[in-house]
């Protein structure tokens, strides 16, 4: 029997008016002569941020101290973020609160925490966007580094200015094992400050290939070292740098784990999801014993589960999450991460709920309780890098 359908033809086909569509789409939201900008604050957002008084920011707004705020018709007080970093240095300067400033210090090591897990759709890429955002509106200096072909991370950024993955400039230009560039020729700043990004392709999937060719030629595992190596020359520039790994236990993955100082694993209340975690772990084991063995093992200050996309009304979901926590233990986050359309629609916009108004929303109490829901989560793991830089909570 002669089968009538080419594998070629149908890809390519399908591959091309894919990309054209998305182009398409990604253009009308933000076109190429468009400049991506944050949004603005009022004083009530910039107090939570700050953690002072909404009257304490117009009280020093009011003595024309620190930065200037927009005045709209009604009265409102609106900051840019630009403006928020500088209102924070300024009342770190006059000592008001210890860690106003929250930047690392000499003697803290910069934070390099891999978001990872076997499965795709546990929230990875979401995870990280919405905890970069938080730490680089709490003051730290963030980079996110999007280590998978599919590129999900590097997506949510939009139309960043001479970003084409086509020609090198991804983590790939760095790590390859010849002629690597220099890592700061990769990174991009994006338009909210203190949040850079290192972005992906498909070409990082040649890493895989090159890895196979260099053990057959040396032997060793030299390729493990190559992530922390590229993030070497950067590292000064960051307090925190997280990784967006692929669904997926392979060399770029295990050089990432390397690399790491804390691990975070996103895992679904589902069984489909906990049982794909127990496959990861026990893969994971197996080559964390292999690089024992031959001495490069990792090291890290944490590795932490965290719960998403989880429904409180679901049954299933909350006896997997007691199984979840008896299996786990402290290892588990306190806090979870709810199943959210609010979430949902930030990401189609390609936001963060950080970056959307809440006036957007046909349901603000949706995003409340979505927002609530994140901002706890992230709050339990900023506790995490101070407790790894040895600082008081």
């Amino acid at each position: 029997m002669t089968r009538h359908l080419s594998s070629l033809h149908f890809m390519q086909t399908f591959s091309g008016k894919l990309e054209k569509a998305l182009n398409n789409l990604s253009l009308a939201q933000y076109p190429p002569d468009a400049v991506r900008s944050m949004r603005k604050f009022a004083s009530s957002e910039v107090a939570a941020l700050l953690d002072v008084s909404e009257a304490y920011i117009r009280q020093v707004s009011l003595k024309d101290q620190g930065p200037q705020p927009e005045i709209t018709q009604n009265g409102r007080r609106l900051y840019s973020l630009e403006q928020v970093l500088e209102l924070r240095m300024y009342l770190a300067e006059r000592g008001r609160k210890k860690w106003m400033n929250p930047r690392r210090i000499q003697g803290e090591d910069c934070q390099i925490i891999a978001v990872t897990n076997f499965k795709g759709g546990s929230s990875k890429t979401a995870t990280t966007i919405h905890l970069g955002h938080y730490l680089a509106l709490k003051g730290y200096r963030v980079l996110a580094v999007d280590l998978d072909p599919q590129a999900s991370l590097t997506s949510l950024q939009g139309a960043l200015p001479d970003f084409d993955y086509r020609e090198g400039d991804t983590l790939y230009s760095a790590i390859q094992f010849d002629d690597p560039v220099p890592t700061e020729s990769i990174v991009h700043r994006t338009h909210m400050v203190g949040f850079d990004v290192i972005c992906a392709g498909l070409e990082l999937t040649e890493f895989e290939t090159s890895v196979a060719l260099e053990m057959r030629k040396t032997g060793g595992t030299g390729f493990l070292l190559r992530v922390a190596q590229a993030l070497e020359q950067i590292v000064d520039r960051y307090d925190v740098i997280l990784l967006d790994c692929a669904p997926s236990l392979n060399f770029l993955t295990l050089s990432s784990l390397t690399a790491s100082t804390g691990v975070l694993i996103p895992v679904p209340a589902h069984m489909l999801d906990v049982d794909s975690t127990g496959k990861f772990l026990e893969l994971a084991a197996s080559y964390m014993q292999i690089l024992d063995e031959v001495g490069t093992s990792a090291q890290w200050d944490f590795a932490k589960f965290l719960i998403t996309k989880f429904e409180p009304n679901d049954h299933p979901q909350a006896n997997m999450q007691a199984l979840m926590r008896q299996v786990f233990g402290e290892d588990l986050l306190l806090n979870m991460v709810i199943k959210s359309t609010a979430v949902a629609d930030a990401l189609t916009w390609k936001q963060s709920l950080y970056e959307v108004q809440r006036t957007r929303f046909s349901a603000p109490k949706t995003y409340d309780r979505a927002m609530e829901s994140i901002n706890a989560a992230n709050a339990e793991i900023e506790a995490l890098l101070w407790k790894a830089w040895g600082r008081e909570q």
